[in-house]
Parts: structure tokens; sequence; C-alpha cells
């Protein structure tokens, strides 16, 4: 039984300690998909403490047919629904820094560099449509499996993978001016190589297909460009899953996390 199991557990039980523990540890993340799908702080709080009361007053309605975290983000997706109906000219966010480096000082030419990659994650993500910015999220933020990804949005695997294949696309359109030289042009023949890397990472793509891929990069200095720039993307979208909690955030979910055991005992 993993540490997530028992906390479940625990907290169904009616031991609020382990309740607490329980909503603190998903509470970063509600709150990242909160401020993405929102951009607004102010409504990514209230999608905190809206998504935080929910899972804690359905808890007992969890029966683990799905993981916790895909649970907790169906959940989380409701309330942000909510939020997001009439905020469709809401300006983005001016977010933290998104990207964190772990280990190790990094150097005043990496701090720029990960600003302005932090940036233009940021407002590419924001362009994005609603269901493609929701699936890179869950997926390349937060982790997700396609399994689960396909629970909190109440949907198949194969049309979570089939969307997520062409967020990725989008998002590689969108940082395109960003990550890649201009001039750079497709040779005749070339694959569509955003596409056959987003298969290769859900592991839909056979060893052939895979030498095959690294065989046409290995000569195409155009595709290698591509692929670099999307896997520079997904590692931005993955390590924005790992930054610091803001103090006011923080405040603001202990604060949630009261009001949901005083709600809940009451």
């Amino acid at each position: 039984m993993d540490d997530m199991t028992a906390l479940v557990e625990q907290a169904q039980r009616g031991e609020p300690k382990a309740l607490e523990k329980l909503l603190s540890t998903i509470a970063p993340a509600i709150h990242r998909f909160g401020l993405r799908m929102c951009k607004s702080e102010h409504d990514a709080d209230d999608v905190l403490q809206d998504a935080l009361l929910l899972v804690a007053t359905k808890l007992g309605e969890f029966q683990g047919r799905s993981s916790l975290p895909s649970w907790a983000f169906a959940l989380t997706r409701s309330a942000c629904a909510r939020k997001r109906r009439g905020l469709k000219n809401q300006p983005p966010v001016d977010d933290a820094v998104l990207l964190h480096q772990a280990g190790g000082e990094p150097s005043p030419e990496q701090i720029v560099v990960e600003r302005e990659l932090s940036q233009a994650l940021r407002e590419a993500l924001d362009r994005l449509s609603d269901d493609y910015r929701e699936v890179i999220l869950l997926r390349d933020v937060e982790g997700l499996t396609a399994p689960e990804v396909a629970s909190a949005l109440d949907t198949s695997v194969d049309a979570v993978k089939s969307r997520l294949h062409r967020a990725r696309s989008a998002l590689r359109q969108q940082l395109q001016p960003v990550l890649e030289s201009p001039s750079l042009v497709p040779a005749p023949g070339c694959p569509d190589v955003v596409l056959m890397l987003s298969r290769k990472l859900e592991g839909e793509l056979t060893q052939q297909d895979c030498a095959s891929m690294e065989h046409h990069l290995e000569g195409c200095p155009r595709c290698t460009a591509v692929c670099d720039a999307v896997r520079s993307a997904l590692a931005a979208c993955n390590s924005s899953a790992v930054e610091h909690v803001r103090p006011e955030v923080q405040a603001r979910v202990q604060a949630a996390i009261q009001a949901c055991l005083v709600r809940r005992s009451g």
C-alpha cells in the first residue's frame, strides 16, 4: 500500500490529521491547474478552496477505481469550468517563474534563458484552447498517466492520446518563433516529427519506427531542431510542476484546508 492510499483510507475513517495531510499534498497541483486554466490568481485561489472542499466532502464516495490525483483533478476541473464562464477575456496572469532549477545554483545566463523560456511557455499555454491546455497540464506538467488523464477528463485513453498529440503540436507552433530558427525549412519527405515524438513518448511507436525516426534526425537539421524545441518545451512543462508555492498561496492553502475540516466536521 502506498502512502497516498494509506492517507485516503485514514481520512475516510475520519482521521482529521490524515485529511489535512492529504489536502496539503494535492493543494499545490490543484492551484497550478487553476492558475493556468482560469488565468487569474484570484479565481485560482477560489478554485483551490472549492476543489479542496469538494475533495473533503466527497472523499467517502472515492472508491479507488481511479487514482486519487485523477479524481481530484476531475473535481478541480468542474470547479475551474464554473469559474471560467465569463472569463474568456481575462488578461494572462503574471505568475511566478515556472521553471525551477534543481540542484546547484544556475548561472546568470541560465537564469535569463529560463526566464525567457518560462515567459514564452506561459504565453504559449495561455493561447492554447482549453481542451489542449488542460491535457498538456495534466499529462506533461502534473505527470499523470494517460489512463489517469482519461479518468480526470471523463474520456477514453485513445481520445486523450489523440488530443495530446494535437496539443503538443499546437504548443510547438506557438513556441516556434522562440525555439526554432526561421531559416530551417522542411526537406522533401520530412515526416511529422512532432507527432512521431509525441507518439514515442506515449509508447505508440515500434522499435523499428523509433530507429527510422532517429536515422532521419541524424541527417536532417530542421527536424532535429524541431525535436529539440519540443523536448525543451515539454521539459519546461515538467519543471513547472516543481515550482515553489508562494508564501501567500501557502497561507491560502492552509486557510482553505482548515475551512474544509470545519465544514466536514459540521
